[in-house]
């Protein structure tokens, strides 16, 4: 009987280390985009007016005001390892998931209303968030962010992608609207 019982735990402290192993591999597997909330709020900020400027709006700098991340209201959503927050007037949801060290494995833009302002201010925050990730061809991102958010549009429950400077872009249709995303290529 005590042989079974030593034979039982030694085998189960094997399990262990194997589970402990295993976990910690797949930690250091796991991707991210480099960089916490605060830094990507910073990032997305300085972008805004570019972005503003090549989509021809009046006053970048000024109008960029409405859009901008306030590094202070960033907060983990309802979830530990979940970021949540709005910006602008039609309140565009911005989402990110992190990893137990609180940098971002991924950053969404989540369009709920279909009006103009609403479309107008998503493509704003997708481009401003894509060009926190991507230095090259930053004047090609919102033409492709359109079309893969108009070939989402009519293909619902498939998602599109494109990797553009090892970042993955995609839009797909999700319960709550539409969502874009930035995160690594894996």
């Amino acid at each position: 009987m005590l042989c079974a019982t030593l034979a039982l735990a030694a085998l189960l402290c094997g399990c262990d280390r194997t589970i402990d192993k295993q976990l910690a591999e797949h930690t250091a597997a796991e991707t991210t985009l480099g960089v916490t909330p605060k830094e990507f709020a910073r990032r997305f900020n300085e972008r805004l007016p570019e972005v503003l400027s090549d989509m021809q709006v009046e006053e970048p700098a000024h109008m960029a005001n409405l859009y901008k991340l306030d590094p202070s209201r960033l907060h983990p959503g309802q979830y530990e390892y979940v970021l949540e927050t709005k910006v602008g007037p039609a309140q565009t949801s911005l989402l990110g998931t992190l990893n137990k060290k609180g940098e971002l494995r991924a950053v969404g833009v989540l369009l709920t209303d279909r009006s103009q302002g609403a479309r107008d201010e998503f493509l704003i925050c997708a481009d401003s968030a894509a060009r926190s990730f991507i230095s090259t061809a930053q004047d090609k991102l919102l033409p492709l962010i359109t079309r893969l958010t108009g070939i989402a549009l009519n293909n619902p429950g498939q998602r599109m992608t494109e990797v553009v400077s090892d970042q993955l872009l995609s839009v797909e249709i999700v319960p709550q609207g539409l969502l874009f995303q930035v995160q690594p290529q894996q």
